[in-house]
């Protein structure tokens, strides 16, 4: 229970946001990036937005800078601390943290949103066919 009264806290918005939202959220911290409840909890996770929490690791991860834990939360790398990557500006996530440069960012970030909207219009489209499927089984009977 001291737990979620220092998420509610520290980040008192969550209360406006879904609460299947908030639980992805955790969920992507726990098992996607391998990060403990402590750390979670430091580290302002909630505060920050979870599409540019996953931008950054995205970009460390292709930088070879940042590696999920296996399951016994080992990595072959030393992973910067969630907080530092949460909390620095953009100028210093890419300087300090990434060490690489903004214009190599931007490129990134550029890619990114091109992949993500390639995975978009792949998702309509086979949503598209499996409508035109069961249009065609549903009058054939």
């Amino acid at each position: 229970m001291a737990q979620v009264s220092t998420i509610l806290r520290t980040s008192p918005q969550l209360l406006l946001e879904e609460l299947n939202d908030v639980e992805y959220k955790f969920q992507f911290a726990y098992f996607r990036m391998g990060i403990k409840h402590g750390e979670i909890l430091q580290s302002g996770f909630f505060q920050a937005s979870l599409a540019e929490i996953n931008k950054r690791i995205n970009f460390l991860e292709r930088l070879g800078r940042y590696q999920t834990p296996d399951k016994k939360g080992q990595t072959q790398t030393v992973n910067p601390k969630l907080k530092s990557i949460i909390r620095a500006s953009e100028q210093d996530f890419v300087t300090e943290i990434a060490r690489s440069s903004i214009e190599e960012y931007e490129v990134f970030k550029k890619l990114l949103a091109d992949e993500e909207e390639q995975r978009r219009q792949q998702e309509e489209a086979m949503e598209e066919f499996s409508d035109s499927e069961n249009d065609d089984g549903s009058g054939s009977e």
